[in-house]
């Protein structure tokens, strides 16, 4: 029997996956508390988010944790940071194939209202409301924030080289945010998909009569 199975041994040994690099084992940590810190937040909210009960939630020991994010603020701050960066990729899976600058400006409600309603989305918002007293955090989280705008911006000026209303952008994130955040606080609640759609309508509508401009108003 033994030496029937040292072939199979011998074919185990040369199939064994390779030993990850430090790196590669840190990347791993970091999305499972990347993961746990979402749910906690979606779950729980800011307040009673910890790193006690992140690391928890992710399986993994309180040093490795502190190891990888020495503080909260540090934890949220790469909430922050990894969720845009996903949202980025997000944006351009939903709005592919829209090529004309109208219909996909009138997409773009719909598209915000769908990942800020994530658990990822609501997670960012929460972090956000925290930071309000949270001084360490606010401060870590300000350059974040001018990136992430300067980022915005860049993308919008490729996607409307004529210029796009940036009002009315903020228009249409406030109104998606909201009812992401009303579905968390009512959860009983209808969808926010059948409102958005009426935003979106109420949009082509004020387009169409000239009211509202999808591009930059030019000065007179």
């Amino acid at each position: 029997m033994a030496t029937k199975s040292a072939p199979v041994e011998r074919e185990a040994a040369q199939t064994k996956q390779p030993r990850k690099t430090q790196a590669e084992r840190s990347a791993a940590t970091r999305q499972v508390l990347l993961d746990a810190a979402v749910k906690c937040l979606f779950e729980h909210g800011y307040g009673t988010t910890t790193t006690i009960l992140v690391a928890e939630e992710a399986g993994v020991s309180r040093g490795a944790m502190l190891h990888q994010f020495p503080s909260k603020a540090d934890l949220m701050t790469f909430v922050v940071e990894a969720v845009f960066d996903d949202e980025v990729r997000q944006y351009g899976k939903l709005l592919k194939g829209l090529d004309d600058p109208r219909e996909r400006l009138l997409a773009y409600p719909m598209a915000v209202w769908k990942l800020q309603s994530r658990p990822e989305g609501v997670a960012v918002l929460e972090i956000f409301q925290g930071s309000r007293s949270d001084p360490v955090l606010a401060k870590k989280l300000k350059p974040v924030q001018a990136k992430i705008d300067k980022a915005a911006v860049t993308a919008l000026q490729s996607e409307f080289p004529s210029g796009v209303s940036i009002p009315l952008l903020q228009l249409v994130v406030g109104v998606a945010r909201g009812l992401a955040i009303s579905q968390v606080i009512a959860p009983a609640a209808k969808s926010g998909r059948e409102p958005i759609q009426l935003f979106q309508e109420l949009l082509r509508a004020g387009m169409e009569a000239g009211l509202l401009r999808g591009d930059k108003a030019k000065k007179k």
